[in-house]
């Protein structure tokens, strides 16, 4: 991860903790897991996430800590059968939900893929599958804690509002 994005969700944990509980219901960064708790199997980009965050609840986004990660695996197996995840399960890794929906990050690449909702269907009957990020620094960067959560997650909630105070919300910063 990179140590603009690691210091940026630092501060964003001091800002949320100094406002508890009021935050709490939604959102929460935890503390980072130490090294040796997390999985070796675990993608590096996710190792790091976790050694900054061991979990993230940041409005729509729920982005799992270590011991969470197993228990939402089960998503693999229900992805629509266009999208080939459920084909070849060791490719694919769910680190979180965006609106309770499947996040993934392709084991090879980085690339962090999801199911966009652009018709009222659930999920896994849904048409599309696409790569919203090259890799899960920009992901984070852009679409958790900064302007793209907007097009992505809600552009009205409490988390929108705390990022439109922290200066997160114009899309270049």
């Amino acid at each position: 991860m990179n140590t603009e994005l690691s210091e940026l969700i630092a501060e964003l944990r001091t800002d949320l903790e100094a406002d508890q509980p009021a935050t709490l219901v939604w959102a929460q960064i935890d503390e980072g897991a130490p090294a040796d708790k997390i999985p070796a199997d675990l993608p590096q980009q996710v190792r790091e996430l976790l050694e900054t965050a061991d979990g993230i609840l940041a409005g729509a986004f729920d982005l799992r800590g270590v011991e969470q990660l197993d228990r939402i695996q089960y998503y693999i197996e229900y992805m629509p059968e266009f999208t080939g995840v459920a084909d070849e399960p060791a490719e694919w890794l769910v680190f979180g939900t965006l609106h309770e929906e499947p996040l993934l990050i392709r084991r090879d690449t980085g690339a962090v893929w999801y199911l966009p909702a652009e018709t009222t269907d659930e999920w896994f009957m849904r048409e599309l599958f696409f790569e919203v990020a090259p890799d899960l620094d920009s992901f984070l960067a852009y679409y958790v804690f900064g302007a793209g959560y907007g097009e992505i997650g809600f552009d009205k909630d409490e988390w929108w509002g705390f990022l439109g105070e922290q200066d997160l919300t114009t899309p270049g910063r």
